[in-house]
């Protein structure tokens, strides 16, 4: 496994585990996807970001520039 694809792994996990512990200690209305509903509700052009940066991220790539060498 590469640095790339541990570093990502550990960060979800650690965005996991923080959403876990701050809704057994604070609820629902504390969690991650409550603040970015509130804020897409708010500014509806976050969304429109969450989407573009996703797109960009898992938009298909030439071969070789994923496969290895």
């Amino acid at each position: 496994m590469n640095i790339t694809i541990a570093f990502v792994i550990l960060l979800v996990l650690i965005i996991a585990i923080f959403d876990f512990w701050i809704i057994a200690k604070k609820g629902k209305y504390e969690s991650i996807s409550a603040h970015i509903i509130r804020a897409s509700h708010k500014y509806p052009s976050i969304p429109f970001l969450i989407g573009f940066v996703c797109g960009h991220l898992f938009w298909s790539m030439n071969t070789l520039d994923w496969s290895m060498p």
